[in-house]
Parts: structure tokens; C-alpha cells; sequence
């Protein structure tokens, strides 16, 4: 099974495939963003597609969407960063460049080094419209690809700001990288939080198809929406549906 996009999705299907090789089946997993899921997906270059956003309606009308999991977009800093909480109004204004100083939040007298996503990678779309951020409104001092290149930027630089897949940054925390979570809008950036809907940005994670899933194809579309897949996106840091 050949699957291909979102860079948040990866590590479920990774896990997945890791477990159903026992099955004899190979799952194939490459990021790179929920856009080339999309088009790898209508071109036929892959049998199922990751997005880590809602389709578009034009998207839409092209494809069939199969929801796997739920996960948060958090908001990262480094360990060292006594910053308390940001709110929504908050990150519009350090991403616009409008606040420039960690002074200007309560913090130390050092200029905030602005981490975003790059174009295509659903995570950098779920910030835009959570933030009401344009695209040309948006200034960056770095520009990252899939999570794992932020959170390595964050974790290797104090004044750093970023905002990552929720799943990836706490298994990163456990892995021992100094990283920190802050609240956002006054919550917690927990799953519990995602789970009950209750924190501010967060969104649902999808495979994808041209066509009606067969073989291998529905054999790991099956497997996650299992209880033992939801075992696994557990594993993973997100929360299961239902």
C-alpha cells in the first residue's frame, strides 16, 4: 500500500504498517505535506492520500475522505521559556511581526524568532484560519517542513516560537528535547482537551482515495479504524474517533 502527504499522519501509518507486515501486507509511507496527498491521490501515484485538514470543496468533489484520528495543533516553545500562555489575538500579532520582543509578553529582552510551516502542509493552513492570518500577513524568521524540522528549530534556539502537530511535540518532549507546550487561549494543550473539543485549534485527520478502498488498501483503512488501531494512534500521541 503505497501512501503518501500529510506529515502529521505519517507516524500513524508508519505504526500501522509496522503491524500489519505481520499481516503480510507493506505499507509505504512518505510525507510531504496534505497538498501532494491530494494530488499524488488524483493522479494516481499513490493508493491512499493523508490530509491533515478538511478538503476543500473542490478537493472534495474529486476524492473520498475516510477520518482516522483527531490531533491539536500546539504551540511550542523552548524549555527555557517562562512564558505563561498565549492567546489567539497574541499569536496573530508575533506571526504579523506586530510584537517583535519576548518583553512585550512578560518575558525576557530578546527578540522572538518566528517558526512557521511551509506551504502545502496542512498544519501551516489549521494556524492561518485559526488565527485569521493571510498569507502575506504572515512573516517568518524560519520556515519549516514537516514538524519534525520545527520542532528541531525550536528545541535549538531559546527565543524560538512554533507550532507544531500536537501528537509529535509531546513524543518529542517524552523523547527528552527541551520543548515546552504553552496554553493557548487559557487551555491546556492536552488530548483530553482535543478530545472533548475544548481546545482552540485542533483538527481531523484523514486518508484519502480516488476510488473505493480495496485490498491492502481497505485492509489498513480497517486496521486503524479497529480498537487495536485506536491503540495505536494512542500510542502515537492523538486521539482515536468516537
Amino acid at each position: 500500500v503505497r501512501v503518501s502527504g500529510a506529515s502529521t499522519v505519517y507516524p500513524i501509518v508508519v505504526m500501522a504498517g509496522e503491524e500489519l507486515r505481520r499481516q503480510g501486507i507493506l505499507v509505504e509511507a512518505q510525507a510531504g505535506g496534505s497538498t501532494r496527498g491530494f494530488e499524488d491521490t488524483v493522479a494516481g501515484r499513490n493508493d491512499l492520500g493523508a490530509m491533515a485538514r478538511d478538503p476543500t470543496p473542490a478537493e472534495a468533489s474529486q476524492i473520498l475522505t475516510f477520518p482516522i484520528a483527531y490531533d491539536g495543533v500546539g504551540v511550542v516553545v523552548h524549555a527555557s521559556n517562562p512564558l505563561a500562555g498565549v492567546s489567539t489575538e497574541d499569536l496573530r500579532r508575533i506571526y504579523a511581526k506586530e510584537v517583535t520582543s519576548w518583553a512585550e509578553l512578560g518575558g525576557a529582552d530578546a527578540p522572538i524568532v518566528v517558526v512557521t510551516k511551509a506551504a502545502g502542509h496542512a498544519t501551516l493552513e489549521t494556524f492561518l484560519h485559526h488565527t485569521g492570518l493571510g498569507r502575506t500577513e504572515l512573516q517568518a524568521d524560519v520556515v519549516g517542513g514537516d514538524n519534525a524540522q520545527v520542532i528541531r528549530v525550536v528545541a535549538n534556539t531559546e527565543n524560538a516560537i512554533g507550532y507544531v502537530s500536537l501528537g509529535e511535540v509531546l513524543h518529542a518532549i517524552e523523547e527528552g528535547m527541551p520543548l515546552r507546550l504553552v496554553p493557548l487561549d487559557g487551555v491546556e494543550p492536552t488530548l483530553e482537551a482535543v478530545a472533548d473539543k475544548s481546545y482552540p485549534m485542533a483538527r481531523t485527520l484523514y486518508l484519502i482515495a480516488r476510488d473505493e478502498p480495496q485490498g491492502a488498501s481497505r485492509a489498513l483503512l480497517d486496521f486503524l479504524r479497529s480498537a487495536e488501531g485506536a491503540r495505536i494512534i494512542e500510542r502515537g500521541r492523538y486521539v482515536p474517533l468516537g
